[in-house]
């Protein structure tokens, strides 16, 4: 590790514009595309407390780099993850010794990295040039209810050994997650933490909080997310058009976009529920927020064959109140459990069943509405966030390898997210200039 420099952070992020993000953050502002703080963000705030010099390479499919100071943002592309599966293959290997070779020759001291980049094990080899990896892990290592085929397990048996002996500590988003690392590690792997989405307080502000009366108003159902098959929307589907038999004061709203956006609205168009199940398209923060607030509940029917990650509508529906209706497949389930109602993975019975319950049993709606209440505390709490847990671990790392005041002002511990709900500004002369700079290489 340096030892009479800058300590040097490199991030492999997930899919995020991590430029609009930077560009908010330098204001003092989170970026108001997104309702959580984004990961990007977190480590723009990690970096600043350790004085680090920082690269963050998104995965997002644009191109660029953009160079501000201590901050560098590079955008590199994953179109191979869409193509056959040697494409794929290569595209992982390449892409992965691209990334190791980077970072060596930035002379990173840790990298943070996400799975998107490439496979954990080939970057097994960093710490042979005295480089710590810090693996934060978003999604399940392989699809929960599926046996993982031949080729997965081969990956996943070299995988064990990054885990076990390539990583210093392993950040996780969910018990899933945690659990299959612990099986393809024979409970011998590195130690494992886990954090959850983070959002402020003010998410709050000015939201209607109402209680359902189940004798007039009509039942909403939100889905929000990709509209795409193995997201559950024709199974969501199957549910409204029976839904809608036995309780026709409803609406089904669908509030993004995909591939089966069309598709989608044919097939309600065939069933002569267009009415009832409506797709809105893509929706901004406030037009989102605004199905949120006249929600009833909120369906999340992710199927068996998605590899599912932490998905933030469940975090955001139970923020406002709002029983969840999803399946373990959903990992998310196993922080909000007693906001939602569980049923078992692609049934459409189950689900039925379940937003029948919700929609026609006052007491039973209300207990969940009063839960989800109850739960939503821990995801203002800056303690329980990614920013937080990394940030552990790498002031772990530095003691263990140089006096950490070589690196920067010490910050205290930051208080929870609700008490301290604003990001430290930057003074307007340095954020103009910034931004200046910026618009140049935009």
């Amino acid at each position: 590790m340096n030892s009479a420099k800058q300590l040097k952070l490199v991030y492999s992020s997930a899919p995020v514009d991590a430029t609009s993000v930077y560009m908010h953050w330098v204001l003092g502002q989170d970026d108001p595309s997104h309702f959580a703080i984004t990961y990007a963000q977190h480590f723009y705030e990690l970096a600043k407390k350790f004085n680090a010099k920082s690269w963050l390479i998104s995965s997002r499919d644009k191109k660029g780099l953009i160079q501000d100071n201590d901050f560098k943002i590079e955008f590199r592309s994953l179109k191979h993850q869409s193509r056959s599966s040697m494409a794929y293959f290569a595209g992982q290997l390449w892409s992965g010794l691209r990334l190791i070779f980077s970072v060596i020759l930035f002379k990173a001291d840790i990298l943070i990295v996400t799975e998107d980049r490439t496979f954990w094990f080939l970057l097994g080899i960093l710490p042979l040039f005295g480089i710590k990896v810090i693996p934060t892990i978003h999604c399940t290592l392989w699809p929960k209810y599926k046996r993982p085929s031949t080729v997965q397990q081969i990956i996943q048996k070299l995988n064990s050994w990054f885990f076990r002996y390539g990583c210093v500590e392993i950040c996780v988003v969910s018990e899933d997650i945690k659990d299959q690392i612990i099986k393809i590690t024979n409970g011998r792997s590195r130690p494992i933490r886990t954090f959850v989405p983070a959002y402020r307080k003010e998410f709050l502000d000015d939201i209607k909080s109402r209680n359902y009366d189940t004798e007039s108003e009509k039942f909403q159902v939100l889905f929000a997310g990709r509209v795409e098959s193995s997201k559950g929307i024709y199974l969501l589907l199957e549910v409204a058009k029976r839904f809608i038999l036995t309780n026709p004061n409803c609406v089904f709203n669908i509030c993004g976009t995909g591939s089966q956006v069309e598709k989608l609205k044919a097939a309600a168009l065939e069933a002569g529920i267009e009415k009832q199940f409506v797709l809105h398209g893509h929706c901004d923060r406030n037009k989102l927020r605004k199905m949120y607030e006249m929600s009833h509940v909120i369906a999340v029917p992710t199927t068996k064959d998605f590899v599912e990650g932490f998905n933030k509508v469940v975090a955001e529906g139970v923020i406002m109140g709002k029983p969840i209706v999803t399946s373990p497949v959903c990992p998310a389930l196993s922080v909000v459990r007693d906001a939602a109602v569980e049923v078992a993975p692609d049934n459409v019975d189950d689900y039925l069943n379940a937003i029948l319950k919700l929609a026609t049993d006052k007491e039973f709606y209300r207990q969940k509405q009063k839960n989800a209440l109850a739960l939503r505390e821990q995801f203002f709490s800056y303690s329980k966030s990614w920013e937080a847990q990394v940030e552990d671990v790498v002031r772990k790392i530095c003691r263990s390898n140089l006096d950490i005041s070589k690196y920067g002002r010490k910050t205290a511990h930051r208080p929870l997210l609700n008490a301290d709900s604003k990001p430290n500004f930057v003074p307007k002369e340095k954020a103009a200039k910034t931004l200046v700079g910026l618009d140049k290489v935009l």
